[in-house]
């Protein structure tokens, strides 16, 4: 029999629901995919020692070569940290390069 799940309201400070929108983005998934598996690494329902690339949805990685089958490993690497920053720093990055 399968469980309805739960639906819990929470509130979030402005930079935590910009870096959980961030890692959802670079794992290409919802967000609210992102806090489940964050709160399942946290609660220790995933083997200890989990990697951040066993948290990765399936496909992920083929699904991120696709995507940059045309950039080299340098700009691969640049592309990776930006999504790591949250927007103001993405946006104060941009307006320096420019």
């Amino acid at each position: 029999m399968r469980q309805e799940p739960y639906k819990f309201v929470v509130r979030l400070p402005a930079p935590m629901r910009e870096q959980i929108a961030e890692a959802a983005k670079h794992y290409r998934r919802s967000m609210n995919s992102e806090i489940v598996a964050r709160l399942e690494q946290s609660f220790g329902t995933l083997p200890q020692g989990t990697t951040e690339q066993q948290l990765e949805p399936p496909l992920h990685p083929h699904m991120e070569a696709i995507f940059r089958s045309t950039l080299s490993e340098t700009e691969q690497s640049l592309i990776k940290i930006f999504r790591r920053l949250d927007s103001s720093r993405q946006k104060a990055l941009v307006t320096l390069l420019r």
